[in-house]
């Protein structure tokens, strides 16, 4: 089973972590907090071997709708993307924010409270969108 207490690699920037001459690793809720990112920052599809992993970025911001639909658009697919992973029980809130850096590039600030499978509460914090 796919617990929280998982190990996987660590990653900073996209890029892995040497520590000591090996590549550094992270388990808990910090793995899964950077899982879970990833699953979010990874365009639909753009996973080979599994085409129903990543966030619908194309339906989110090429469907021409308001700012509040988007968002609306945004809380749906981030629920989908996230309930696909089995260490997630219950996602509790969806905030989603735009800072109004600028306005010619839509950027939103996504903060996300879950329940983990183990019955422990955690936060995810992340940006998605087009940055200038």
């Amino acid at each position: 089973m796919n617990t929280p207490n998982n190990t996987g690699i660590r990653l900073e920037k996209g890029d892995l972590v040497i520590e000591n001459g090996a590549i550094a690793t992270r388990s808990g809720l910090p793995n899964l907090a950077q899982d879970l990112q990833i699953r979010l920052l990874t365009p639909l599809g753009g996973d080979r071997y599994d085409i129903r992993y990543g966030l619908d970025y194309e339906s989110v911001f090429t469907t021409p709708v308001s700012a509040h639909e988007m968002r609306d658009l945004l809380r749906l697919n981030i629920v989908r993307t996230l309930s696909g992973d089995s260490r997630v029980q219950e996602i509790r809130d969806i905030q989603v924010s735009d800072p109004g850096i600028d306005p010619r590039h839509r950027v939103w600030q996504v903060v996300v409270s879950i329940i983990t499978s183990d019955g422990v509460p955690a936060v995810l914090t992340t940006t998605v969108g087009a940055p200038a």
